[in-house]
């Protein structure tokens, strides 16, 4: 864990993506920024989205981490999710704790709405460093009524970058995988899939250039089926992105809203 006073990880950028379907076109907007920062052994983790969907709903998350190394090898931290979907806003308060020797993590965190009736969702959660490239991470979350177990890895070598998880509940199951080739020469390519329980199918291409450094413009193209109805995807989307958050719980997040492209940022509203 970082003690020294730094920025840790930094990222921001906006995005646009136009849905073709047969009753018409949806667009879809979104803006969003984060930022990891180390100083004397506490540890900040914020970030803030928003997203428009076709003029008719606006969006709004705001999370906020803050950790306190109680040993090199241990964390403690508390935070709050505020969701603001348009006609009605939740809060939801977290506290945990990580113990790290390096190449392995195991957390445990403890999340509640604020309202009343309101289950605590535990996770217990842990990675395997495989690599200095390669982070591989295992949770289970409970409520009290149901398991979700979720897989996800995280590679990044620099000139290739790729998310992958797979969550299962009930049943249910999603997968996703999503990746980028840089060329060395200020262009990159891409794609993804997506998997919704065999229900929906998502699959994308891009291609992006490197404006500045670790600043790019990506232009996207894809199909989504669901439920056997054919949707054309188109988009567009500007990033930076630079660093590694300090604890694994906020990681794992990245990677996973990372994995599931387009739909990432939706999935950070919990939809």
């Amino acid at each position: 864990m970082a003690s020294a006073q730094e920025v840790n990880y930094l990222s921001y950028g906006g995005s646009y993506t136009n849905l073709s379907t047969d009753f018409g076109d949806i667009d879809l907007f979104g803006i969003g920024a984060s930022i990891d920062y180390s100083n004397s052994g506490f540890i900040f983790n914020g970030s803030v989205g928003y997203i428009d969907l076709d003029d008719e709903s606006e969006l709004t998350r705001l999370s906020f981490r803050v950790g306190y190394e109680i040993t090199p090898s241990i964390v403690a931290y508390a935070g709050a999710d505020y969701l603001d979907i348009g006609f009605d806003d939740v809060t939801f308060y977290n506290i945990g704790g990580e113990y790290s020797t390096g190449l392995y993590t195991v957390g445990l965190n403890f999340e509640e709405a604020d309202f009343d009736g309101a289950d605590t969702l535990t996770t217990l959660y842990g990675s395997y460093q495989v690599s200095s490239a390669l982070e591989v991470a295992l949770a289970f979350a409970d409520d009290g009524n149901d398991t979700v177990t979720t897989l996800g890895a995280d590679y990044d070598m620099g000139d290739t970058e790729l998310a992958a998880v797979y969550s299962t509940a009930d049943g249910n199951d999603i997968f996703a995988v999503n990746g980028n080739y840089d060329f060395g020469n200020g262009f990159r390519a891409g794609g993804g899939y997506v998997n919704f329980d065999g229900e929906i199918d998502i699959l994308q291409a891009s291609g992006g250039y490197e404006v500045s450094d670790s600043l790019w413009v990506d232009l996207s193209v894809g199909q989504a089926d669901i439920g056997g109805e054919d949707i054309d995807l188109l988009g567009l989307s500007l990033t930076f992105e630079t660093g590694r958050e300090s604890l694994l719980i906020d990681r794992a997040q990245t990677a996973q809203t990372r994995a599931l492209g387009t739909l990432g940022e939706l999935a950070a509203f919990g939809f």
